[in-house]
C-alpha cells in the first residue's frame, strides 16, 4: 500500500516520502498519524506544498544574498573598556553582533547561524562569518576600538 508520511519513521523514511508498505503496517501508520493514504488528491496536496517550499526558499534565498551584499559592504563598531596594559576588559558576544545587526540593518539573525562560537575579545577587526541561508555566507567586519 502506498503511503505518505507526516513525519520521519525511523527505517522508512523521512516526512512527506512516498512509500510502499504492507497494508496492515500502512493502516497502523494511519491510525497514529504518522502518514496518510497516497490517493490522488493527497499527492496533488503534496506537490502543492512541495512547491510552495521551493518557492518559499527561493525567496529566503534571493533575500539572504541582499542581506549578504548589505553586511559585506558596511562595519560593526563596538568600543570596549582597555587597560592601561592595553588588555581588554570585556568581549564582544553574539547576542551583542545579533542586536547592532538588527538595529542598524533590520536584518534578522540568530546565533545558530554563526559559523564559529567565539567570543571577539582583541582590539582591531575581526571578521565573523554568518550563514544566512544555506550556502549563503555572509563575512562580517567587527570593529572593535579602545574607549
Amino acid at each position: 500500500m502506498k503511503i505518505i508520511l507526516l513525519e520521519d519513521v525511523r527505517g522508512k523514511g523521512k516526512k512527506d516520502d512516498v512509500i510502499e508498505v504492507a497494508s496492515g503496517y500502512a493502516l497502523h501508520l494511519i491510525r497514529e498519524n504518522k502518514a496518510i493514504d497516497a490517493n490522488k488528491k493527497s499527492m496533488s496536496n503534496l506537490k502543492q506544498a512541495q512547491q510552495a517550499k521551493i518557492d518559499e526558499d527561493k525567496r529566503k534565498e534571493a533575500q539572504a544574498k541582499k542581506d549578504k551584499v548589505t553586511l559585506e559592504k558596511n562595519k560593526l563598531n563596538f568600543t570596549l573598556n582597555v587597560g592601561k596594559d592595553g588588555k581588554v576588559f570585556k568581549s564582544i558576544s553574539h547576542k551583542q553582533i545579533i542586536e547592532k545587526i538588527n538595529s542598524e540593518f533590520n536584518i534578522k539573525v540568530d546565533k545558530k547561524m554563526f559559523r564559529s562560537n567565539e567570543t571577539i575579545n582583541n582590539l582591531g577587526t575581526t571578521k565573523v562569518d554568518i550563514e544566512l541561508f544555506k550556502g549563503v555566507i555572509a563575512t562580517v567586519d567587527v570593529v572593535i576600538k579602545a574607549a
